[in-house]
C-alpha cells in the first residue's frame, strides 16, 4: 500500500472511537474510580471502550465496592484486578465479556478459642480472614467453624480483654485448630486493631446486650455485693420494681415474662432477700447475654426477655481460688484440674451472716427465751465439672442450689409466783419462711464434622416456697397440753431434654436447628394442719388439701438461618414451633422470627426485626409487688397461653477505632392473654384447681425508644442510656374496660455509668439513675357510709365509716426515683496472690426514694394525707477479697 494510502487510513482510524473498531485483551485502559460498585465500573468500561458484559444477577454479585487507579494497562490485567478478589471468572464470547462465579476449592478450619492460662473456652471470640474479608464468632461453647479458599494462609483471632493472635494455616486441607489467647492485665488498656472485632453495624442481631463480668464487678455495690441483675437494670429498656424490691421489667413486660437461663437451665426465682440481690454469684459467671427483643428462633417460652448466663468451665491447668467478705456476706471460689488438660472443676459458695452477728440482740429484743433462736440468711452454691473425652467430645456437669430463710424459735418456761423454782407451764413456738432454687445440667458437645457441631442437654430445675408454723403448750400442774402444726408448700419442677445443631457451610452463612421437650410439674400450693390439743385423743388424720400435681409437656422444634445475602444486606430468618399439652388439652404455636440488617453510608446500619413469642405458663402475683409467694401455674381452658408480637427498628454504629458504639431502637409490642387477680382474690386461696376463676384475662401493649452511647475502650469507659416508653393493660372488668398504665410504666429512664482506671491499682466507678415514678391509684373523693345500729359496733363509735372513690386505675404517679452510687477499688498484686479492697456508697446523696405509699389519717385535724415509706437511705459498704 502506498505511503499516502497508509497515512489516509491512519487518519480515518484515529478519527473514530475505539469501540467502533472492537477490542481485545491487550486494549489499553485507563480508569480512576473510588469506592464504586463493580456494576458502575462495568458500565463505565462499556461507555468508554465499548466492552459489553453479560451475567446473571442471581449468580454474580456486582455490588462489591472497589477503588481502582490504572493508566494504560492491558484490559485483561484490569479485569483481573476487578474480579479476582470476589471469585468472579470472566471470558470473551463473541463481542461480550461473560461473567460467572469461580468454582474455587474450599477448606474448613474449625476448633475452639480458649484462655491460654486456664483452658477456659471464650464465648463470642472473633475469627477473621483479612484476605477474604470474612469472619465468624465462637458459639456459647467456644467452638467456631469457618470455610475459606484453599490457599488462605492465615487468620486473626481476637477477644476483648485478650491480646489478638495471628494464626498461620497449613498449606492445604481441612484442619482442627484450637487457638489459645493471652489475657492482658485487667488494669491496662486493651488495644484491638481495626477489623479484628465485629462492628456493631455488622451484626444482624439487635436488642441484644453482652454483659462483661469485669464491668459487673467494677460497678458500685449494694452492701458490698456485685450483682449481674443490678447491672442489667442500668441499661436502656430495663427497669426494676420499687426501690429495694425485686421484679425486673423489660420493655413494659412483667417479671414472669423474663427467662433466666443458667447453663441453659431455667431459674424461676432469680432473687435473694426480696430482690435486693440476685442468685447469680458473679465469681463463677463466664458470660451473660440479655435479649430484649429480636429473639433468635432457638429461644422461646417467655414474652419479654432472655437472660442467658454461662458458668466458667474451671481451670484445666492450675489451681486457683478467691475468698471474699463483704458487709453482708462471705463467699469463696476454687477451681482447678482433676486431670490436667482433661478434666477440670469449679466450686463456689456464698452465705449472708448478718443473723449470726445479730442473733443475741434479736433474741433479747424479741423475748425469744434462753433456748430460742433467730436466723435470717441466704446462701447459694455452684459446682461444675468439665471433661474432654477427645477433640470431638466434651462433657459438662453443673449444679446450683440456693435458699432464703427466716427462722424464729421461741421457748419459755413460766414459773409460779409463790414458788419461783417450780415451773408452771412451758410454751414453745416456731416459724419458718423459706424459698429457693435447685438446678442440675448435663451437656454433651460433639463435633460431627468441620462444619457441624451439636450439643445434647438434659437438665432439671426446681423452685419452692414454704412456711412452717408450730405451737406447743405443756402444763406442769395439770394434765393439759396443746400441739398445733401447720405447713404451706408450693413448687414447680422442670425436666428438659433437647438437642441443638450448629452448621456453618461457609462464611456469611450459619444454620442452627434443634428440638426439645420440657416436662413441667406444678404444685401450686398444699396446706397441712394438725391439732393434737387433747392428750386423750389420737392424732387427727391427714388434713392436707390442695395436695395435687398438674403436669404439662412443652415440645419445641426450631430452625434459624443467618445469611449474608450481599455485602450490605444480612438476613436472619427462623421459625419456632411449640406445642403445650396439659390436662388433655393441646396448645400449638408457630412463631416466625425475622431480622434484617442493611449497611448505610458513613458506617451506619439500619436494622429491622419482627418476633412472635409464646408463653404457656403464668405467674399468679400480687398487683403491687413481687413476692416469693407468687405461684406458677399452667394454661387452662379459661386462661390460654400468653402471646406477644414485637416489631423493632433501629440504627447502630461502631466507630472505626472501636472506641465508641451508638445505637437507637424503637419498638412496638402487643401482648394477649395476660392475667391479673380479681379484686377479692387471695393469694393463698388461689392455690387450688380452680385458680383460673380468681383471675381476669386481658391484653397489653408497650412501645417506646431506647438510645445508648457507650465508650468501650481506654482508661475511661462507661455508657449513657435513655428510654422513653409507654406500657398499659386492658381488662374488661377493670377501669370500665379502658386502658390504664401498667404498674411498670415508667415514662423516662436515664442511666449514666462511668468507670475510670487510675494507674495500676485504682479503679473508680459511678452510676446515676433517674426513673419517672410508677403509676399509682389513690382516692379521688370520699363520702360517708351508712351506719346502722348493731350490737357488734365497738363501744363509743359514733362516726360513720368513710368510703373512698378510687376513680381511674393508676391515674397518679409516685415521686420520681433517682440516686447516685459510688465505688472505689484498690487492687494490689503480690507474687502468689492478689488482694482487693472495695468501698461503695449506695444512694450517695441520701435521696428518699419511695418504697410504697399509704393514706394516713390525722383524727385530731380530721384530715388525711399521703405518706411515703423509704427503706434504703445512704448505705456505705466495704468488701475485701483475696485471689490466689
Amino acid at each position: 500500500m502506498p505511503f499516502t494510502a497508509k497515512l489516509l487510513l491512519g487518519i480515518l482510524l484515529s478519527a473514530f472511537p475505539l469501540q467502533a473498531m472492537g477490542w481485545d485483551w491487550h486494549t489499553r485502559v485507563t480508569l480512576n474510580v473510588k469506592d464504586q460498585p463493580l456494576l458502575a465500573v462495568c458500565r463505565l468500561l462499556e461507555t468508554k471502550y465499548g466492552i459489553h458484559f453479560s451475567y446473571s444477577r442471581d449468580v454474580v454479585d456486582l455490588s462489591h465496592k472497589i477503588t481502582l487507579h490504572v493508566r494504560n494497562k492491558p484490559l485483561k490485567k484490569v479485569l483481573e484486578a476487578m474480579f479476582e478478589p470476589y471469585d468472579i471468572a470472566f471470558d470473551r464470547i463473541g463481542n461480550q465479556v461473560v461473567l460467572t462465579v469461580k468454582a474455587t476449592p474450599l477448606r474448613t478450619i474449625s476448633g475452639y478459642v480458649e484462655d491460654i492460662r486456664t483452658g477456659e473456652k471464650l464465648i463470642g471470640a472473633t475469627i477473621y480472614c483479612p484476605a477474604q474479608q470474612a469472619g465468624t464468632v465462637t458459639n456459647q461453647y467456644g467452638f467456631y467453624s469457618i470455610t475459606l479458599k484453599k490457599d488462605t494462609s492465615g487468620l486473626l483471632v481476637s477477644y476483648i480483654g485478650y491480646s489478638p493472635q495471628h494464626c498461620t494455616l497449613p498449606a492445604t486441607g481441612n484442619r482442627q485448630l484450637t487457638v489459645a489467647l493471652q489475657p492482658v492485665n485487667s488494669l491496662q488498656e486493651v488495644i484491638v486493631t481495626e477489623n479484628m472485632q465485629p462492628h456493631l453495624q455488622e451484626q444482624t442481631q439487635m436488642s441484644k446486650v453482652d454483659i462483661p463480668i469485669a464491668e459487673v464487678k467494677a460497678m458500685p455495690r449494694l452492701l458490698g455485693e456485685a450483682d449481674v441483675l443490678r447491672t442489667l437494670q442500668s441499661l436502656p429498656g430495663v427497669t426494676g420494681g420499687a426501690e429495694g424490691s425485686g421484679g425486673m421489667s423489660v420493655r413494659g413486660g412483667s417479671p414472669d415474662q423474663n427467662l433466666f437461663l443458667l447453663d441453659g437451665t431455667p431459674v424461676f426465682n432469680s432473687e435473694h432477700v426480696f430482690g435486693i440481690f440476685s442468685v447469680f454469684n458473679p465469681d463463677i459467671i463466664k458470660h451473660a447475654d440479655l435479649y430484649k427483643g429480636a429473639f433468635p428462633a432457638r429461644y422461646g417460652g417467655r414474652l419479654s426477655s432472655i437472660v442467658d448466663i454461662s458458668m466458667k468451665d474451671g481451670d484445666m491447668k492450675n489451681y486457683h481460688g478467691e475468698v471474699s467478705i463483704s458487709t453482708i456476706a462471705a463467699k469463696f471460689m476454687v477451681e482447678g484440674p482433676l486431670w490436667k488438660n482433661k478434666t477440670s472443676f469449679i466450686i463456689s459458695g456464698r452465705r449472708s451472716y448478718i443473723d449470726l452477728l445479730m442473733n443475741g440482740a434479736v433474741k433479747s429484743l424479741a423475748d425469744l427465751g434462753d433456748k430460742g433462736d433467730f436466723y435470717a440468711f441466704f446462701y447459694d452454691a455452684n459446682v461444675r465439672i468439665n471433661h474432654i473425652f477427645s477433640p470431638r467430645d466434651r462433657l459438662y456437669l453443673s449444679a446450683y442450689g440456693g435458699e432464703d430463710a427466716l427462722i424464729i424459735k421461741q421457748d419459755h418456761d413460766y414459773e409460779t409466783e409463790d414458788a419461783p423454782d417450780q415451773r408452771r407451764y412451758q410454751e414453745q413456738s416456731g416459724f419458718k419462711l423459706g424459698w429457693g432454687n435447685l438446678t442440675g445440667t448435663l451437656r454433651w458437645n460433639h463435633v460431627f464434622s468441620q462444619r457441624l457441631f451439636s450439643n445434647v442437654t438434659f437438665n432439671y430445675s426446681q423452685y419452692f416456697f414454704l412456711t412452717h408454723y408450730n405451737y406447743n403448750f405443756k402444763s406442769y400442774t395439770i394434765d393439759e397440753r396443746s400441739e398445733l402444726y401447720g405447713r404451706y408448700h408450693s413448687r414447680i419442677q422442670n425436666v428438659v431434654g433437647k438437642i441443638d445443631f450448629d452448621y456453618r457451610p461457609r462464611p456469611g452463612h450459619a444454620i442452627k436447628f434443634g428440638l426439645g421437650s420440657t416436662t413441667h410439674i406444678f404444685k401450686p400450693g398444699t396446706f397441712f394442719f394438725e391439732d393434737n390439743s387433747d392428750s386423750t385423743t389420737a392424732s387427727l388424720p391427714d388434713t392436707a388439701y390442695n395436695n395435687f400435681n398438674t403436669v404439662g409437656v412443652d415440645m419445641v422444634l426450631y430452625a434459624e438461618d443467618d445469611w449474608q445475602l450481599s455485602p450490605n444486606l444480612h438476613l436472619n430468618a427462623g421459625i419456632h414451633a411449640a406445642g403445650f399439652l396439659v390436662e388433655k388439652r393441646f396448645y400449638k404455636s408457630l412463631q416466625p422470627r425475622l431480622g434484617l440488617r442493611y449497611l448505610l453510608p458513613q458506617g451506619w446500619a439500619l436494622k429491622l426485626a419482627y418476633t412472635h413469642m409464646y408463653q404457656p405458663i403464668h405467674l399468679l402475683t400480687n398487683n403491687s409487688t413481687n413476692l416469693p409467694t407468687d405461684l406458677w401455674v399452667p394454661s387452662t381452658h379459661k386462661v390460654k397461653p400468653m402471646l406477644s408480637r414485637q416489631l423493632t427498628i433501629g440504627a447502630a454504629k461502631t466507630t472505626d477505632d472501636h472506641q465508641y458504639e451508638f445505637s437507637l431502637e424503637g419498638y412496638y409490642k402487643t401482648m394477649n392473654n395476660v392475667i391479673e387477680y380479681t379484686e377479692d382474690a387471695s393469694v393463698f386461696n388461689s392455690a387450688g384447681k380452680k385458680w383460673d376463676e380468681q383471675v381476669i384475662v386481658g391484653k397489653g401493649r408497650s412501645y417506646g425508644a431506647e438510645w445508648l452511647a457507650e465508650k468501650k475502650q481506654g482508661h475511661l469507659r462507661g455508657w449513657l442510656g435513655y428510654t422513653l416508653a409507654w406500657s398499659d393493660r386492658q381488662f374488661a372488668a377493670v377501669n370500665n374496660g379502658k386502658r390504664f398504665p401498667y404498674k411498670y410504666d415508667a415514662r423516662h429512664n436515664l442511666e449514666l455509668t462511668v468507670i475510670q482506671r487510675l494507674g495500676k491499682h485504682w479503679e473508680l466507678s459511678a452510676g446515676w439513675q433517674f426513673t419517672t415514678g410508677k403509676p399509682l391509684t389513690l382516692p379521688v373523693a370520699s363520702y360517708e357510709g351508712v351506719l346502722e345500729p348493731s350490737p357488734y359496733n365497738p363501744p363509743g363509735q359514733t362516726l360513720p365509716p368513710r368510703v373512698d372513690d378510687l376513680g381511674t386505675r393508676n391515674q397518679f404517679r409516685a415521686g420520681s426515683v433517682h440516686r447516685l452510687d459510688l465505688s472505689i477499688t484498690y487492687t494490689k498484686k503480690k507474687k502468689r496472690w492478689t488482694k482487693s479492697w472495695n468501698l461503695s456508697l449506695y444512694n450517695a446523696y441520701n435521696r428518699r426514694n419511695p418504697f410504697y405509699y399509704y393514706v394516713k389519717s390525722d383524727e385530731e385535724r380530721n384530715q388525711r394525707y399521703l405518706a411515703q415509706v423509704t427503706i434504703l437511705p445512704i448505705l456505705p459498704s466495704i468488701a475485701y477479697s483475696v485471689k490466689f
